[in-house]
Parts: structure tokens; C-alpha cells; sequence
């Protein structure tokens, strides 16, 4: 089953301690700068996540499923998303340069960094 906007925004919430509507606004804004960057034709790296990149289409020729007959596709755009290494292999269950520091969550490491109080 796929998990939902809606589901991310609760689970969002939850974990960040937040109101539903915080997690809301901080996840709609997550997405819409990711298709600003897309649309203006740039890449977005989260490291340790992946890549989303824009992609050109170039024309081509296409086939009318019920005529058989040939006609021009123009060029159009798309996105593709390149895994990360460490998320590749939390995917797949390889342990390839994942860490035992890096299975800690970001805020546990940071308070051992700092020194918690």
C-alpha cells in the first residue's frame, strides 16, 4: 500500500514533535522547492538520500495505437532520481559504506557531538 501525502505529513508530525499543520506547510514547501529547481532546469542533491535531476525528451516518432499509423511526438520534459549510495543500501539490506554512526538519527549524533546537558 502506498504510503500518502497525508500519511507523510502525520508521520512528519509525529517525529518532529510538531503540529499537523507545521508538518503540513514544511512538507508542501519541501515539495514545491524541489519542482521550482526541476522546472528551472537544475539538479536538487540531498546527500545521503539522491539526486533529482530534469530530463529532455527528445522528439521522436510515434505510433497511433488503433490506426498503426506513424505520427511526430514533440520533445518534452521529465525527472529522474538517483539513489544515494547509504540509501541504496539500506534499500537493498547491503551494508556497503553505511556506518553504525550513520544508522543513528541526525539528532542523537548531534547531541554526542556537542555533548548532551
Amino acid at each position: 500500500m502506498p504510503i500518502t501525502k497525508s500519511d507523510l505529513i502525520n508521520d512528519t508530525a509525529i517525529s518532529c514533535g510538531v503540529t499537523r499543520d507545521y508538518a503540513r506547510i514544511s512538507v508542501e514547501q519541501f515539495f514545491d522547492v524541489v519542482k521550482d529547481f526541476i522546472k528551472d532546469g537544475h539538479s536538487l542533491e540531498i546527500r545521503g538520500f539522491g539526486t533529482f535531476s530534469p530530463k529532455t525528451c527528445n522528439p521522436r516518432q510515434g505510433r497511433n495505437l488503433k490506426t498503426g499509423e506513424l505520427m511526430p511526438l514533440a520533445s518534452g520534459k521529465s525527472m529522474s532520481f538517483k539513489f544515494s549510495s547509504e540509501l541504496k543500501a539500506k534499500i537493498t539490506g547491503s551494508a556497503s559504506k553505511v556506518t553504525a554512526v550513520a544508522s543513528k538519527p541526525a539528532q542523537v549524533r548531534e547531541l554526542e557531538e556537542i555533548g548532551s546537558p
